[in-house]
């Protein structure tokens, strides 16, 4: 592998005409991040009163010769920026009364920016940007003409980089004229560069792979990327530069472009790799005889970026749904297992897109709602979320490309439920003096009590009730939280003993916040405290409530009165009995409401 390295100044870049690929990413560094930073180092370095000023080593960019010019494979975010100090100390300089002197560094500028190229008769940019969402800016901005086009993400970054910077430089025209021209005189010939040549794209990536490896700016997405161009055909460049635009769109439309690593570690996880790959050692184990021969990016590049196309889509759709907090999404089910596993939960992805690349949306959800029942019984449990992610590494693998319900219940019979029945003894015991405080934040307690007052619903033939419902109803304690005068009934031995009645899940239930108002008062244990809140529980939609009064029923041979009949679900008084019946009712109800494959855990 042939190398050519070279510390070049920037006044030595006339050396060269660059081109930085349509598959390269395009400018992403920000005015108030990365750019101010670029200005402070070279600040910080700079010494206006100096006659031995040290040179000042930037970084380094890696170039494939193209015909007369050379493709830019890493550097591009560097060298952009400098080219946008190049056109703000242009800018400057031009609107100034130059000496002789001041001229000649004015045209040692202008010509960094470009050259007149006799042979084509062309100008002959210094810095072409080639991708879609530069759009030309850069050129017109070198050229100094106006720029009317819609503005790409791309653009506004450079727009506003190349203000920060003027705005920068000005302070020191304010200065004085001199001042500014002693800069421009540091900059071109003090600030260097290592510019890498090489000698083929292939051996540019080697070296970028290398060179990244420690303190990447970049990271194995943008890696992976370049492999695929690495292996790729000419012909096959645009394909699949096309492809990794709407792998990003799709990263963006969940929110998550600045976390590509995540998706693509479930991805691999779910697809490919055996076990527990970590974000350091994704693009190590690309380059692996494992890696190439699991995935076959270097044989087949456009498959293998058409296959990731497909499934960032699924991973997005999903992500989506998970911080869902409405009806009327695609996966409800994937939608709840954010209410019980919190928003933010991305482990049950590596389940999800383990399956078929066109498998259907039902297959989808059925997995989803296996997964939602294991969630709820593993976050009672306390199983950390380190454990699920080993489990999943392993169930992943057996859900590979499975494409139907029937392949995916008996994965579910072989994973799932023999790992959870061999808890369900200790989950049994846990759960029959569970305090509702166990799912907290309340989104999750409504959540937890919303299912099993859809369960009682479905039992009574009455329609079910949505999420935007649900969560507007309130958390409601039974026996009061606080009681009037701190007066307890005989049955508690203390103020201790009360509270860990109090929090029991067994004593609480969703209630709409205006009766939840009204039944504030009615904490005076030694009255009839209970008997006013049956009254007003009757005035509540929610039939989980309804049933706290014990006289409710509807007509005389309903489903309602059929399902009070066969629970016994009637509590004519409450005390610490009554929430010990009521949590083992809701815990029979749990094991209704959380299934696999339609069966009770404990059958």
């Amino acid at each position: 592998m042939e190398i050519k390295a070279e510390v070049k100044s920037i006044s030595k870049l006339k050396d060269y005409f660059f081109i930085v690929p349509d598959y390269q990413r395009e400018y992403v560094w920000k005015p108030e991040d990365q750019v101010e930073q670029f200005l402070i180092d070279i600040d910080n370095e700079y010494d206006e009163n100096s006659d031995a000023q040290k040179s000042y080593f930037i970084g380094s960019i890696i170039i494939v010769a193209n015909k007369e010019k050379y493709d830019v494979i890493d550097g591009q975010q560097r060298l952009t920026t400098i080219v946008l100090t190049l056109c703000a100390l242009r800018d400057l300089l031009q609107q100034q009364a130059l000496d002789s002197k001041q001229l000649k560094y004015l045209q040692n500028v202008e010509e960094l920016l470009s050259d007149f190229d006799m042979d084509s008769d062309e100008t002959q940019l210094r810095l072409e940007l080639q991708y879609e969402e530069s759009k030309g800016y850069l050129k017109n901005l070198i050229a100094k003409e106006g720029f009317i086009e819609e503005k790409s993400a791309s653009i506004e970054k450079m727009e506003k980089a190349y203000f920060k910077i003027y705005s920068h430089l000005q302070l020191y025209l304010e200065e004085s004229l001199d001042s500014l021209v002693k800069y421009a005189r540091y900059f071109l010939t003090k600030i260097e560069l290592v510019v890498i040549e090489s000698e083929n794209l292939s051996s540019a990536l080697k070296i970028f792979e290398t060179i990244n490896q420690r303190g990447s700016s970049l990271n194995a997405m943008d890696l992976v990327k370049n492999l695929l161009f690495s292996t790729a055909k000419p012909s096959e460049f645009n394909s699949i530069k096309d492809i990794w635009k709407e792998i990003v769109s799709n990263l963006q439309k969940c929110g998550e472009e600045n976390t590509p690593l995540r998706f693509l570690r479930y991805f691999l996880m779910s697809r490919y790799y055996d076990g527990i790959l970590r974000e350091d050692d994704i693009y190590k184990w690309f380059l692996t005889d494992e890696g190439k021969k699991q995935t076959k990016y270097e044989t087949n590049p456009v498959v293998f970026a058409k296959e990731l196309r497909a499934l960032s889509k699924r991973y997005s759709e999903l992500v989506i749904a998970t911080e869902l907090v409405k009806d009327g999404g695609t996966y409800p089910s994937i939608t709840n297992i954010g209410f019980i596993n919190k928003y933010r939960s991305r482990q049950h992805l590596i389940l999800l897109l383990a399956l078929h690349e066109n498998v259907s949306d039902d297959v989808i959800e059925y997995l989803g709602k296996q997964l939602e029942s294991f969630f709820f019984y593993s976050n009672t449990l306390g199983i950390q979320a380190k454990n699920n992610e080993n489990l999943f590494s392993k169930w992943a693998i057996k859900l590979r490309n499975k494409k139907d319900t029937v392949a995916v219940a008996h994965i579910v019979s072989e994973t799932m439920v023999p790992y959870l029945k061999e808890k369900l003894g200790d989950f049994i015991t846990k759960f029959k003096t569970i305090s509702h405080l166990h799912y907290s934040p309340n989104y999750r307690e409504r959540y937890v009590l919303g299912k099993i007052e859809n369960t009682i619903l479905g039992k009574c033939n009455l329609p079910i009730q949505g999420k935007d419902f649900l969560n507007t109803l309130q958390i409601e304690h039974i026996l009061p939280q606080t009681p009037k005068n701190g007066l307890l009934t005989d049955e508690f031995a203390d103020m201790t003993d009360y509270r860990s009645y109090v929090y029991r899940l067994g004593n609480v239930t969703l209630l709409e916040s205006t009766i939840n108002q009204a039944v504030n008062n009615f904490n005076e244990l030694n009255s009839d405290w209970y008997e006013k809140k049956q009254n007003e529980y009757n005035n509540s939609s929610v039939i989980s409530t309804k049933l706290l009064d014990h006289g409710f029923s509807i007509g005389a041979h309903t489903a309602l009165n059929k399902f009070k009949a066969d629970y016994k679900f009637e509590f004519p008084e409450w005390n610490k009995g009554s929430i010990d019946l009521r949590q083992e009712k809701i815990l029979d109800l749990v094991l209704e409401t959380w299934k696999f494959n339609d069966k009770r855990l404990d059958q």
